[in-house]
């Protein structure tokens, strides 16, 4: 009897060190993440001081001949505060004509801005102006009304003369 009594204390005893070891195992795992957490933060620098990678105002307008002007420009403009450096104005914009940045269509800045290929002018004027086709088929209307009016009287004359 004395001995089933031994065996459950001596199996009571394990499972309790069993326990214990499981704790202390648990305790050990938290500890050790806690040291590894704090490694990984201050092994890494601060989230500020790293500069990923910038885009740069002047990258907005591509490196091709006859931007030059522009880009550098747009490269020493203050990026905070005025938007207006000295007075001049910064226009991130291309010119419909000319294909240019820095500028648009009408400004002085355009080579086009007086001369300018005279087809391109005529072609955006017809499809930027909406009463084109208006005025263009009052014009074609009024020709035709007036070679009528020729007609008709040539027809009276020649009718009168003959007749």
């Amino acid at each position: 009897l004395s001995t089933g009594i031994n065996r459950a204390r001596e199996a009571a005893e394990l499972e309790q060190q069993r326990r214990q070891e499981q704790k202390r195992r648990r305790q050990d795992a938290q500890q050790r993440q806690q040291l590894q957490h704090l490694e990984s933060f201050y092994e890494k620098p601060p989230p500020g001081l790293i500069k990923e990678d910038e885009t740069k105002p002047e990258d907005c307008i591509p490196d091709v001949p006859g931007n030059e002007h522009a880009r550098e420009f747009l490269a020493h403009a203050p990026t905070k505060g005025l938007w207006m450096p000295l007075g001049k104005e910064v226009k991130v914009m291309q010119c419909w004509r000319c294909k240019w940045y820095g500028h648009r269509t009408g400004d002085k800045e355009c080579p086009f801005f007086i001369k300018g290929n005279q087809k391109l002018e005529q072609f955006r004027v017809a499809h930027e102006d909406p009463m084109y086709d208006i005025i263009r088929e009052n014009k074609r209307h009024e020709k035709d009304v007036r070679i009528q009016q020729t007609l008709l009287h040539v027809l009276i004359n020649s009718f009168d003369y003959f007749g």
